[in-house]
């Protein structure tokens, strides 16, 4: 890969990486969360609800306004939005003696923020680069999602040790200087702006029965990835005595997992295609959480809650390709976003649905989310078709 090629993707995985943060980099510092503000789990769950139900409403809509104006630009002002909204959740902690709900409005700015960037960065890939390059580019942004979710609990548990408010201030940090980075270095292909009566002939693509799988597939792998760590964010403070560090390190442990697949994601997407890997993702994640209460007091609960995410990072990459791998690119900004909002609809839900399963137990938690997920998974396998979602040039070897 040419030197330029790994700069765009540097600049462009730098927004991925601080996105994926909104969530789980509070995740370690949670339990202390709760204590300081007096709230129960289920209230709490709202800090991760907010941010997400948002992006996944709006998220179209910044594709389509990327569309006509210009991706690079959506992308830096969102960033700019996202770390406002991290300062106000912060310094709400220091202006008001109830400061929960200004930090929900707070994180309701973040959610708005993060709809769009890390999807628009995909479209821009697919933008910039062609066929295997293209498969390369995507998958090593994946790769950056992945890592900033590796150190994201690590992080907040580091930070979390100045206050459990203290991860808030990171945002700003962060995000203002990736926003200026996007803004000054990114060169979009010069193209004409998408007229509305293209952008919506996109949403017709929908109407493939392979396709509305493959978006509620990343639906699906979202909602088990987010909730298994947010169910993990409260168990490990009473299985571990090792202080937030610890459950930091330990929560990340899903998500390198989910790192170190994506790093092949080529491999699998060349050999295997997308069906038979993200089924293969799907059952995998339903088996991993069909074995949690049965491990979970024996060391084999740490290698089963990594595979959750193994299973994420079958499934992801191949989802960016579906999505990237259109050859309109008067669709590709529509079709990003929508999977996007289908993937942040499904980190909305999770910690609301786990905080309320969790009241019955290991068993009521696990077993019916592992059924609906091998439901998704048998789903994909025998109705998803990749000539309907891939174009030839993506797909598997020996295809016809």
């Amino acid at each position: 890969m040419k030197s330029q090629t790994k700069y765009k993707i540097a600049t462009l995985g730098s927004t991925n990486f601080i996105i994926v943060l909104v969530n789980t980099i509070l995740f370690p510092v949670f339990p202390q969360m709760a204590q300081a503000l007096d709230i129960s789990l289920k209230e709490l769950s709202w800090l991760v609800v907010i941010v997400s139900f948002p992006a996944a409403v709006i998220s179209p809509l910044g594709g389509i306004l990327a569309d006509r104006w210009s991706r690079k630009h959506i992308i830096a002002i969102s960033l700019l939005i996202y770390g406002l909204g991290g300062l106000l959740a912060g310094v709400s902690v220091f202006l008001f003696a109830q400061p929960f709900y200004a930090m929900l409005l707070g994180r309701l700015l973040q959610g708005i923020g993060s709809a769009t960037p890390m999807f628009l960065t995909t479209a821009l890939a697919g933008d910039i680069f062609q066929s295997a390059e293209r498969v390369k580019a995507v998958g090593l942004l994946e790769t950056a999602n992945g890592t900033g979710k590796l150190f994201s609990p690590i992080l907040g548990a580091v930070v979390g040790l100045l206050g459990w408010y203290a991860p808030f201030f990171i945002f700003p940090l962060v995000a203002v200087p990736v926003a200026v980075g996007i803004w000054m270095t990114i060169k979009e292909p010069e193209q004409p702006p998408v007229e509305w009566a293209e952008q919506k002939k996109a949403f017709s693509l929908f109407k493939n029965r392979s396709r509305i799988l493959s978006l509620l597939a990343g639906f699906v792998t979202l909602f088990v990835l987010i909730g298994t760590l947010f169910w993990m964010s409260d168990i490990l403070s009473d299985k571990l005595q090792g202080g937030q560090i610890v459950r930091g390190i330990i929560l990340s442990m899903p998500v390198m997992a989910m790192m170190l697949t994506t790093l092949v994601a080529e491999f699998f997407s060349k050999h295997l295609g997308a069906k038979l890997t993200m089924a293969s993702g799907l059952i995998l994640m339903a088996v991993s959480l069909t074995a949690i209460p049965f491990s979970f007091a024996t060391f084999l609960f740490w290698p089963v809650t990594a595979l959750v995410g193994v299973g994420t990072g079958l499934v992801l990459p191949q989802l960016d390709t579906i999505s990237t791998s259109v050859t309109k690119r008067e669709y590709r900004g529509i079709l990003t976003t929508v999977y996007g909002s289908g993937r942040s609809l499904g980190a909305a839900l999770a910690p609301y649905i786990f905080a309320i399963l969790m009241v019955g137990g290991k068993e009521i938690t696990f077993y019916p989310i592992a059924a609906g997920v091998a439901v998704m998974g048998l789903s994909v396998l025998f109705l998803l078709h990749d000539e309907e979602v891939l174009p030839k040039d993506f797909m598997p070897e020996g295809a016809v």
